[in-house]
């Protein structure tokens, strides 16, 4: 149940450094020793969207790396131009050659699966594989959904916006139960800590103007597509943009040979918080078949 992975924090951070990039100073924690994997979660949860799962990959022999790029979460707010999707390409890069990996695995969700994406395609010799959510490119609705994010923030705050993105992503046998309180008694103190008001427009724009359609048919790492396939999402009208069948379609038209690591019953970019242990188990059997 989710409550009870909620009670279950996850524990043993090893290191908490910041590294120095362009002035301004990037956040990350490494959990665990072995084969880096490096997190990314969306704009609002950031790192504490693997907080049911870090502890666990950790435990089968990774080194897990968490971090938060520029602008956002426990990293610097300085804005002196507009942030870039390679401005948090090359955050990542400074901390991975802070921590001395020279190659890892990436798990990027959400929208922040285009720093995972681009960072593949830009630096292909450090990429070992790429585990990532189908979103690559901002149309006209995702554009439309940033403005509104922004909005709610601004209105109402972002625990407001929480509440609205777990009502499009969690499963909807899981709306109005126990464990859709007990995640929003937790998620709403993670969108207000990691959301800063005075950069969210500036990185929704980052977000709101990107299109990786080019980079996805040159990946040269193996790549898996990983998510859940239950949420309210998947009966949007709006040409069903963010649908599980919509997101999985176009990506796999730009990449046939990408694999697709599919929980049941899980909600989307959420299936690492409402499956956690079903979500590990796909990505741990994927990349010990790489090994093989």
């Amino acid at each position: 149940m989710l409550s009870a992975y909620i009670e279950e924090i996850c524990r043993g951070a090893k290191k908490m450094p910041k590294v120095l990039v362009g002035g301004q100073n990037v956040w990350y924690e490494i959990s665990g020793d072995g084969e880096p994997i490096v997190l990314i979660g969306g704009f609002a949860l950031l790192n504490d969207q693997f907080e049911f799962c870090t502890q666990m990959i950790a435990d089968k022999g990774f080194k897990v790396i968490n971090w938060t790029y520029r602008g956002s979460g426990k990293s610097d707010y300085t804005a002196v131009r507009p942030y870039t999707i390679d401005d948090w390409v090359d955050d990542l890069r400074a901390i991975l050659d802070d921590a001395g990996v020279e190659r890892t695995n990436i798990w990027a969700t959400s929208t922040s699966s285009v720093i995972g994406i681009r960072f593949a395609a830009k630096y292909p010799e450090r990429t070992r594989a790429l585990i990532t959510y189908p979103w690559y490119q901002a149309t006209q609705y995702w554009k439309d959904l940033f403005d509104a994010a922004e909005a709610v923030c601004r209105m109402f705050s972002p625990k407001a916006l929480s509440r609205i993105f777990a009502g499009s992503v969690l499963p909807p046998a899981m709306q109005y139960t126990e464990e859709h309180l007990s995640y929003e008694k937790w998620s709403g103190p993670k969108y207000e800590a990691n959301i800063h008001m005075p950069t969210l427009r500036n990185t929704l724009n980052a977000l709101s103007n990107v299109d990786l359609s080019g980079d996805i048919p040159r990946l040269q790492c193996p790549v898996m597509l990983l998510l859940g396939n239950d949420s309210a999402l998947n009966a949007m009208e709006h040409k069903k943009a963010a649908s599980y069948d919509k997101l999985v379609n176009d990506f796999l038209e730009l990449k046939p040979d990408t694999d697709l690591g599919t929980v049941e019953g899980a909600g989307s970019t959420y299936c690492m918080i409402t499956r956690p242990d079903d979500t590990v188990k796909i990505l741990l059997d994927y990349l010990a078949g790489l090994n093989a």
